[in-house]
């Protein structure tokens, strides 16, 4: 792994893992059908063998970008979906539905939201196995957990929500969830037996008691989703800050928690003399733990893969390249999910962190002043400059404001993550153990909330966009991506040698 540290061979790989992720996000965004692959094989054949022939040197490395490209695109279109018989999404319409199925996940408490995956289907014109996610919520919805087979009586199945939020379409598509039921009662016929799934429910359920114990709402909803990224439904007037000045991403779990988990484990070692093996032994199971109790989302697991690597490379005295990782990273979920093309978390994960491993370095470089505020405000110039054609088109809004917001609250983020999170464990045990640390962490959403609605009734702090065309969202993503990648190869022709 260290020879692809800025290295020839750390490139190739760099555009063999980015070709085969580009090849399966392009394919199944698409919707290509294996009849249009074929044609697009031979297409991508002839442009290789013409760059062999001007540039024969690097035939080899051409001829395996083009392949990876290729099985890319056989992948995204493997996984391409058509609505019919058995499917869910074959089945919408008004008529009264029995649709028998597991549970996939579920929110805490009765009256929630959940999602079922449905294996049986009953209608006025039909009676058969089906395949696909099902959306229920609404006060008849009993407690639920992972695991538990369920039946759904419901007036209809209805498309997704295609407006922004949660349960949008956007969030909810690449989970192959694919209608939601109108009007639902949910009876359960049997409880799950244990399972993974089931265990992190648990879990989750236990930290949500404890902090709503202690702390009143929205502080209780803010606590969970910094400390943990523990997803709660915010308030609009809670939302609308925290979007206006670029810091919505702090209650969600995100890459930066992961490595602020990271440094926080780091500080300990550092703190305790711990050799690189036990802190590589401690730190992989307290990452795997935060991602699994966060939800395990693509921006969590992109960055758990790359530390993971890193911490591995490290424990050998080795170096990593992470742009390499980056798109190693990328190959890996979109192999296993080409359906995440799809989620904006992961389009905003894999842009912001291509942006800010490219230029938040050279931003906080020509920057003065003190290195704690310096540096958080680079990070996010650098994110939002990658990532705002995703902000613009998913969301409507571009916060102009959001680096200085960043620069004030990013700071407080290892503190409230340390004190939110030991007081919730702590409280899970006995209340009266994690009261006071949760107060702590009460104040300090507090202090977010503060900020972050001084910063939003700034003039000017956000710009909104309203309905953004997707084609604009492309181009400009094209134009970043390629933007990016040609600073990346100037730099390294003008560095000097060493």
């Amino acid at each position: 792994m260290s020879r692809l540290a800025g290295s020839c061979a750390g490139r190739w790989a760099s555009f063999i893992w980015g070709g085969f992720a580009l090849g399966c996000g392009v394919a199944f965004a698409a919707s290509l059908s294996c009849v249009v692959v074929i044609p697009m094989g031979c297409l991508a054949g002839a442009c290789a063998l013409m760059c062999a022939a001007v540039a024969p040197r690097v035939v080899a490395p051409i001829a395996m970008v083009t392949a990876a490209i290729v099985v890319g695109v056989l992948r995204g279109a493997s996984a391409v979906t058509v609505p019919g018989p058995g499917s869910v999404s074959g089945h919408l319409g008004t008529r009264p539905v029995v649709v028998l199925g597991i549970v996939r996940s579920a929110d805490p408490g009765p009256g929630s939201t959940a999602i079922i995956d449905a294996s049986h289907i009953s209608d006025a014109d039909t009676d058969g196995h089906v395949a696909g996610g099902v959306l229920v919520s609404g006060p008849l919805i009993p407690a639920l957990l992972p695991g538990d087979q369920v039946e759904i009586d419901a007036s209809g199945l209805r498309p997704l929500d295609r407006r922004p939020g949660a349960n949008s379409a956007q969030t909810l598509e690449r989970d192959d969830v694919q209608a939601m039921a109108t009007s639902p009662q949910v009876f359960v016929l049997a409880a799950g037996g244990p399972s993974l799934a089931r265990a992190i429910a648990w879990a989750q359920a236990q930290l949500h008691t404890a902090v709503d114990r202690a702390l009143q709402e929205p502080a209780a909803a803010l606590t969970l989703g910094i400390a943990f990224g523990i997803h709660e439904t915010l308030a609009a007037g809670v939302r609308a800050p925290l979007q206006d000045a670029g810091l919505i991403h702090i209650v969600v779990v995100s890459g930066l928690k992961v490595v602020l988990i990271i440094g926080l484990v780091g500080a300990a070692a550092r703190a305790f003399e711990w050799s690189r093996r036990r802190t590589l032994a401690i730190a992989l199971p307290v990452v795997a733990a935060y991602v699994l109790i966060s939800g395990a989302g693509p921006a969590a697991i992109r960055s758990a893969l790359m530390a993971g690597a890193a911490m591995l490379a490290a424990a050998g005295a080795r170096r990593t390249d992470p742009i390499p990782m980056l798109a190693l990273a990328a190959a890996l979920l979109l192999g296993i999910w080409p359906n995440l093309i799809d989620d904006p978390g992961f389009q905003l994960s894999f842009l912001g962190t291509a942006g800010i491993l490219l230029l938040a370095a050279p931003i906080a470089a020509r920057i003065p002043g003190p290195r704690l505020i310096v540096e958080p405000f680079a990070v996010t110039i650098a994110a939002q400059l990658a990532t705002t054609p995703i902000m613009a088109g998913t969301f409507g809004v571009i916060s102009t404001a959001g680096p200085i917001a960043n620069a004030v609250v990013l700071p407080l983020l290892p503190v409230m993550i340390v004190t939110g999170a030991t007081g919730a464990i702590l409280s899970a045990l006995s209340p009266a153990l994690g009261w006071v640390l949760l107060q702590l962490a009460g104040l300090g959403t507090s202090a977010v909330m503060a900020v972050a609605g001084v910063i939003a009734a700034t003039p000017g702090a956000a710009i909104q966009v309203g309905n953004w065309p997707a084609a604009w969202s492309i181009a400009e993503a094209v134009g970043a991506v390629t933007a990016l990648a040609t600073l990346a190869l100037v730099t390294r022709r003008t560095a000097p040698l060493r």
